[in-house]
């Protein structure tokens, strides 16, 4: 193998286990908690549709929602959150506990729940 062909695929390597980190629940605490607080920012774009949230302490959380496809099958698309809203968000939040972060299984936002994750509710 020539040294052009293992920078190569060290490189794809790195690339591919950086993605299953971000993509998968690894970061995330295995127990879920819940978030109330107001939407201050909603984002709809790959590759994750987030949320900023602001909680009762004032601090701000970024919340993950599922992929664009899997968030709009839940029923959460454009126009159903806005800043201003407030918001329960049930998810997994980061084992770095300085980054406040979280990946949202249900979101709810008045009195509609948005199920991104529903085979994951409960279980952690």
């Amino acid at each position: 193998m020539n040294r052009r062909s293992l920078l190569s695929g060290t490189a794809l390597a790195l690339i591919a286990s950086g993605a299953r980190a971000h993509h998968g629940w690894g970061w995330a605490e295995g127990e879920q908690t819940e978030l109330t607080g107001t939407i201050r920012e909603v984002t709809i774009a790959p590759p994750h549709p987030t949320l900023r949230v602001e909680a009762a302490d004032r601090a701000v959380w970024t919340v993950e929602l599922g992929n664009p496809g899997q968030t709009s099958r839940a029923g959460f698309v454009e126009g159903v959150a806005k800043p201003g809203d407030r918001i329960v968000a049930l998810g997994n939040r980061s084992m770095n506990r300085s980054e406040l972060r979280m990946k949202a299984v249900r979101v709810t936002v008045g009195e509609r729940s948005f199920d991104i994750y529903p085979e994951r509710i409960g279980r952690g």
